[in-house]
């Protein structure tokens, strides 16, 4: 066995004939001003979007993080018992819990809380 080398057929650049006339400068600089204005309204309406996670506790060093999702979503509701929803570390504790766990795990986990099953303390 030996090592395969791969490669990639050039593309074919089109006939002369399938190329556009060149254009008129004024036709360019038109062209030019309306791709800045959409170019303009297109980042103004794209929202500015932040994606993060967990960060790493070390004391779930495995890749199985059931037991994380478990102590991350009774720490928020420790913290939201202690002070209110609105601590930015309560915000950490759930933003969280709520990217490491299932979404079913969740769903079960607040109904347990409202019918009073739920084994935790908090």
């Amino acid at each position: 066995m030996g090592n395969v080398v791969s490669y990639c057929e050039p593309e074919e650049e089109p006939a002369a004939e399938e190329q556009p006339a060149p254009e008129s400068e004024d036709n360019k600089e038109e062209e030019s001003e309306g791709q800045d204005e959409e170019a303009e309204e297109e980042e103004e309406l794209k929202p500015e979007i932040n994606i993060r996670t967990s960060p790493y506790d070390a004391r779930f060093p495995g890749t199985n993080q059931a037991r994380n999702c478990y102590t991350r979503y009774n720490e928020y509701y420790r913290c939201v018992a202690e002070s209110s929803e609105e601590d930015d570390k309560c915000k950490f504790f759930a933003r969280s819990y709520r990217s490491i766990c299932p979404a079913e795990w969740v769903e079960r986990w607040n109904e347990q809380r409202d019918e009073g099953n739920w084994p935790g303390k908090y």
